[in-house]
């Protein structure tokens, strides 16, 4: 406004003020044709320049510190210093109306510029006021009604622009645009307490959910049906995490099929009337039509991969495929159609005067290229299990309402494993115990049934084996869920099951450790072995109670009076006739489970049978294993006599047999564990079954040992005795919206009175796949609270 204004008042007087930025002009000094002009002394330069008339408070590095008038520009005003600058500064802080500090700089300015100019006539009335609110900023040329024409048209496009962004951000919904915490006045005046809260039920869950979640018809399937089932792949893993070539690949495949569902979704309407076309002339001219505007039809459904450098060459690759495969369906549907009529025309010379129609092929299922039967997630309910294990004990429940089928998993009063069973414990639905079965949970049924033959009763002992199993994933991705699945398809399936699910606890909280007399260089655990014993007892006495350990065995791990009290305590527990030699394993594991120092002699004895039998295939699942490797919290002066090294842990004879069949042997671990003792992993592993072992990122075990296992365990993936190495990942935006109707339906956090509010708005799902990770722990609490 102040530059047109001063912009026509030069313009009257054929001279006229020279206004400028901080920035210092290059003249001098300046002449006007009818006066002189005056300079004005350097001013004092400030600190800090002021802001002027919308230019930055901060200071300009490039601007010399001064007035609004430089010392080298031309000043019409008078030499008295009367008028003084006037800076945005002066007209924000200063007095608002009429008698503000703009208004009374404006006015002192031009009363000083017509004392110099009184030779013009049209500037001598009094009156005159070149600042007055009427004619303030104007000026009769055209240039500067051209030049105001243009600023208001482009404020009107300012606001038309503010104004659209300001509808369209109201008409957005979801997690970022409302709040969800903000209380009501009546809920707050309400008189609720917690016993009006509504009962929940199973009826809340809303018709979608129930239609879309598939639980296993049996509760829970075999190691062979779980290896034969269509589940959907896990999220790619993630390009930080060490596998960049991976996710590039899996991206492109996504690209490729998002563009092939575009196309047929553009060209859907014309390969309809192309198929109805009799004339090859016009098929290939309606084709070619379709090369010319197949990309921007495609670009409009796709605008984000339209920008992609190379989007035309991919939609016209895409778009040859769809042809082909068209084409090729046809082709298909026409032979087959034509063989029907073959077989109906013959049929009909067999018949007494019968119509026989022919059957035609749909040109929907021809022109379908977009796989309508997409694999879904399926859970297993370890709670009601149709094919349930020959065992009373397995059948059952504990206290806290987790399945015996999983035992020993449970909630540890201070440390717990894994959120599977915490999941559990939150649902208001206490009828069912579901566990998601997944693609990782698949391959590592698939490796055990590929490598031990477990699932045919015709397999003769020669060609029965054992699989080796590492698996590994972040920290939440489902480890110990995968493992918990495995435990209870396994039992189903009738292995007998050594399931360790909290290995941290194992390697620390010992009690106490002693040498073994009879083996040395080995330490024992009595209590932990005592532990063990009769979990084993609990879980498979039933399946044990016709096997038998045979004397050299037992006296490899007890001695001649060990063995003497072995049999004497089965005297004191049984009738002296029922007694026979060899021991049955249940008895000997129930000599252990109540003698600590006889425990360890008999649960090796145990174990020991097992793996060298073939009688029933026999699986050790372990999870947290790598902490097996971490340092060491046992230490015996017999190692060491100044006691500051720890144990290895294969020197521990419970932990031996399942460390010397893994046979792992890292380069970098946090104590001394090493080949030299150990029994080679060939000989040491099971004739008949498996070893599962999973890594564990949720303990406090240094990165580097747990990447060191796991590099030892790939470089053994190509040797003629494997490690499989498994790696259970994120869950896929399927598979989250699976999740989300499960918790809808078992009533766990705020789904359980949503009534469909989460599930059914694509939006929130979205929302909590990204705040979650795609990993099950922030997923289960991101759905706690709104």
């Amino acid at each position: 406004m102040l530059r047109h204004c001063v912009q026509g008042a030069r313009r009257h007087h054929q001279g006229g003020l020279r206004w400028c930025s901080s920035l210092v002009s290059s003249s001098a000094d300046h002449q006007t044709d009818s006066r002189t002009t005056h300079h004005r002394q350097p001013a004092a330069a400030h600190q800090f320049t002021k802001r002027h008339f919308g230019i930055s408070r901060h200071p300009d590095s490039l601007a010399k510190h001064g007035s609004i008038n430089s010392i080298e520009e031309d000043d019409d005003l008078t030499d008295s210093g009367s008028a003084a600058r006037v800076t945005a500064d002066d007209l924000e802080y200063g007095e608002i109306g009429e008698a503000n500090a703009m208004s009374r700089q404006m006015k002192a300015m031009s009363n000083a510029w017509q004392d110099d100019n009184d030779d013009n006539d049209d500037y001598d009335n009094d009156e005159f006021d070149l600042f007055d609110s009427s004619d303030f900023g104007k000026s009769s040329d055209g240039d500067d009604k051209d030049d105001m024409d243009e600023d208001a048209v482009a404020d009107a496009a300012f606001h038309a622009r503010q104004q659209k962004i300001k509808e369209e951000l109201d008409k957005r919904t979801g997690r970022l645009w409302t709040d969800e915490w903000i209380i009501s006045d009546e809920e707050w005046l309400s008189n609720k307490t917690w016993d009006d809260i509504e009962v929940w039920k199973p009826q809340l869950a809303t018709r979608k959910s129930l239609e879309s979640v598939k639980v296993f018809e049996g509760g829970v399937p075999t190691l062979q049906q779980l290896s034969e089932l269509d589940l959907p792949p896990s999220l790619s893993a993630h390009p930080g995490h060490g596998s960049p070539k991976q996710y590039a690949t899996h991206r492109k495949k996504q690209i490729r099929s998002r563009l092939k569902m575009a196309i047929q979704l553009s060209i859907h309407d014309d390969l309809q009337k192309i198929l109805k076309m009799e004339s090859w002339s016009d098929k290939q001219e309606a084709v070619d039509a379709l090369f010319e505007v197949i990309e921007e039809r495609v670009r409009e459904r796709e605008p984000v991969l339209g920008k992609l450098p190379e989007f035309g060459s991919m939609v016209e690759n895409g778009l040859e495929q769809v042809l082909r495969m068209v084409q090729g369906r046809m082709r298909g549907a026409a032979s087959s159609v034509n063989d029907a009529s073959g077989d109906a025309t013959q049929d009909s010379e067999n018949t007494d005067g019968e119509k026989v129609t022919t059957q035609k092929y749909h040109t929907d299922d021809v022109l379908n290229v977009v796989d309508e039967d997409v694999a879904v997630p399926v859970f297993m309910d370890v709670a009601n299990v149709k094919n349930a294990p020959n065992s009373a004990f397995l059948n059952k429940s504990n206290d806290a309402g987790i399945p015996n089928l999983i035992y020993p998993l449970n909630v540890h009063h201070r440390e717990g494993v894994g959120r599977m069973v915490e999941e559990w414990e939150l649902a208001a639905n206490k009828e069912t115990r579901r566990i998601m079965m997944r693609d990782a949970t698949k391959v590592i049924a698939s490796k055990i049934v590929g490598a031990a033959k477990c699932c045919d009763s015709a397999m003769s002992d020669s060609e029965k084996g054992a699989a080796r199993v590492l698996v590994t994933g972040k920290r939440g991705v489902g480890k110990t869920a995968a493992l918990a699945g495995i435990v209870a398809s396994a039992r189903v399936s009738g292995h007998i099951v050594v399931y360790l699910p909290d290995g941290d606890r194992l390697r620390r909280h010992g009690f106490y450790i002693e040498p073994c007399n009879h083996r040395k260089g080995l330490y024992n655990l009595p209590m932990i072995a005592q532990e063990f014993c009769e979990q084993l007892l609990t879980s498979h006495g039933d399946d044990i109670n016709t096997m038998t350990a045979s004397d050299e065995t037992m006296k490899e791990y007890l001695t001649d009076d060990q063995i003497k009290k072995v049999l004497s305590n089965a005297n004191s527990n049984e009738k002296e006739s029922e007694v026979e030699m060899p021991l049955t394993l249940d008895k000997l594991l129930n000599v252990g489970s109540e003698s600590s120092s006889l425990s360890s002699g008999c649960y090796l004895s145990v174990i020991s049978t097992l793996m060298n039998q073939t009688e029933k295939p026999f699986t050790i699942i372990v999870d947290e294993f790598n902490c097996y490797y971490d340092h060491g919290h046992y230490f015996h002066m017999d190692y060491d006599e100044n006691v500051k090294k720890a144990i290895p842990l294969n020197k521990i004879s419970i932990f031996k047999p399942f460390m010397d069949a893994m046979g792992l042997y890292p380069a970098i671990a946090g104590n001394d564990i090493s080949p030299d003792d150990a029994v080679d992993s060939s000989r040491a592993m099971m004739k008949w079954g498996s070893v599962v072992a999973a890594v564990s990122e949720s303990k406090a075990v240094r990165r580097t040992f747990t990447k060191s296992l796991m590099e030892s365990a790939n470089a053994l993936a190509e040797s003629d005795n494997p490690v499989n190495v498994v790696e259970v990942r994120r869950f896929s935006n399927v598979e989250v919206q699976h999740i989300l109707y499960n918790f809808e339906i078992t009533g766990i956090g705020r789904l359980r009175f949503d009534r469909g509010n989460t599930t059914l708005n694509p939006e929130e799902v979205e929302y909590l796949r990204m705040v979650s990770g795609g990993t099950g722990q922030h997923l289960m609490d991101a759905c706690m609270i709104p």
